[in-house]
């Protein structure tokens, strides 16, 4: 049997393709439904953009028996308060990534967080200034270098609450977006960029736009995305007069794509209902 020599090997890039069930803002009777299973069992995993409450997540973790990841909201403290407003119930069984990086074991999937929005109130937890939002990234650049050094990438998804500024988001104070993020964008370069806060009860409405090389994504009040995380393989080289040049890397591009929701057959989409954040 032929076993080719190492240096003979050249590494190529391949998609792995992601399923994730991602939420925000509101609950909704389509996945808060004792069917969720059946037509949601594909997923590989749950991420919340915010400001829904911990039995939703808790439920969702339950029923499809994935791992849920989440940030709070700038309303978490109302929804998921257990007795008085300064003690938040969070999700149990659920792992916040707000101001963190986590990586999924079993996809490999490279997540960062932040959670909260702009300041627009007073005595409010969760709003931050722009400086805040700085500090956080701050203390995730060594994991996120680390990251770059041993996988090759330092975060596949950004999940946030708020948008960037100028990207999908409004505006009025309370729904304008962050312009730290936007320099985080740049800096580590996700390939897709989950949030919600944007209630977008328009389906013509556009919920995804690009931004330098990341895809940012409205996911309110949920979406079914396909996400592709690349992956380096070795496999036996080309004939050398089929390289080129020396040290050619055979690749296949992996695009940023993802799908809209699934719904149940025969269900037609509907705004959801609720109130603006």
């Amino acid at each position: 049997m032929f076993f080719p020599a190492a240096e003979s090997l050249i590494p190529m890039v391949v998609p792995i393709l992601v399923e994730i069930l991602a939420v925000s803002d509101e609950t909704d009777p389509r996945i808060h439904s004792a069917t969720v299973a059946e037509r949601l069992g594909h997923v590989s995993m749950v991420i919340s953009c915010g400001d829904l409450p911990a039995s939703y997540l808790e439920f969702l973790s339950d029923a499809l028996n994935r791992p849920v990841y989440y940030v709070l909201g700038n309303h978490a403290a109302e929804l998921t308060r257990q007795g008085g407003r300064s003690r938040i119930r969070r999700p149990e069984g659920a792992i916040d990534v707000g101001r963190r990086v986590v990586r999924d074991e079993s996809t490999g999937l490279i997540m960062a967080g932040v959670p909260g929005s702009p300041r627009y109130g007073e005595n409010e937890p969760l709003q931050y200034s722009e400086w805040d939002i700085y500090w956080m990234m701050a203390r995730m650049i060594p994991r996120l270098l680390w990251n770059r050094l041993r996988h090759g990438r330092a975060l596949d998804v950004l999940v946030t609450h708020s948008p960037p500024r100028d990207v999908n988001d409004r505006e009025d104070v309370a729904h304008r977006g962050f312009k730290a993020l936007r320099t985080f964008i740049r800096w580590f370069k996700p390939t897709y960029h989950l949030h919600g806060h944007i209630h977008l009860y328009d389906r013509s409405q556009p919920y995804s736009q690009k931004f330098e090389e990341t895809e940012v994504i409205n996911v309110f009040p949920y979406r079914v995305l396909t996400i592709e995380r690349a992956t380096a393989i070795a496999t036996a080289a080309a004939p050398a007069s089929a390289l080129g040049s020396a040290g050619a890397t055979a690749s296949i591009p992996v695009p940023a794509t993802a799908t809209a929701d699934r719904l149940p057959p025969g269900a037609e989409p509907r705004p959801a209902s609720g109130h603006n954040a």
